[in-house]
């Protein structure tokens, strides 16, 4: 008996409406509009500790809290998915120069901005659109969305949920993600700047 089930199509835009969707760049304005960088890079470590450790200690995140910034990073990987093949924020610089012009700008602009990225490499720096492409490399969309679900649920009870994700799964999202958060802070002050 052959299955009835209609095949649906992976890495669907879902929390994102129509204006996100047409300017993705907005979901990014809108995510830093809740919190700075370092807060957003708290959070994530929070909830990243709560989902995957076991602790004697209560959990640090509240439900409501997890749930608001589960949302928030759902719509900025969506944006990002939407951005992966696009250049926003990268810097203009020849080939050959890139490194010693990249380190000079990057020095200027450490100064000028009120928070820096600590985890990117000089290329994702002047290129952070090349993070968004990495990280679609390691999973797609829809497989950020079904692990942040579970990290949601598993931060979210009570009891440690044992081993229901791999310790690499869980370093490598939140890596992928410290490594989202730091670019597009840095599209966005670029993008603001040149407007």
């Amino acid at each position: 008996m052959k299955k009835q089930a209609k095949k649906t199509t992976d890495n669907r835009i879902v929390y994102l409406n129509k204006d996100e969707i047409t300017d993705p760049i907005k979901v990014v304005h809108e995510f830093f509009s809740h919190a700075w960088l370092p807060d957003h890079l708290k959070m994530l470590k929070r909830w990243r500790n709560d989902a995957a450790f076991e602790s004697e200690k209560p959990k640090k995140c509240s439900p409501a809290f997890l749930v608001y910034n589960y949302e928030l990073t759902i719509k900025l990987i969506e944006a990002a998915w939407l951005l992966k093949n696009q250049k926003p924020g990268k810097l203009d610089f020849d080939h050959k120069q890139e490194s010693e012009i990249a380190k000079c700008y990057i020095k200027t602009e450490k100064k000028k901005l009120r928070n820096y990225p600590e985890n990117l490499s000089i290329r994702e720096i002047v290129k952070p659109s090349s993070v968004l492409q990495k990280m679609f490399r390691i999973y797609q969309l829809d497989g950020y969305k079904k692990i942040l679900h579970t990290w949601l649920h598993d931060a979210l009870n009570t009891c440690f949920m044992e081993e229901r994700l791999s310790k690499f799964e869980v370093i490598i999202v939140y890596e992928q993600l410290l490594k989202l958060f730091e670019a597009t802070w840095l599209i966005r002050e670029r993008v603001k700047d040149s407007n």
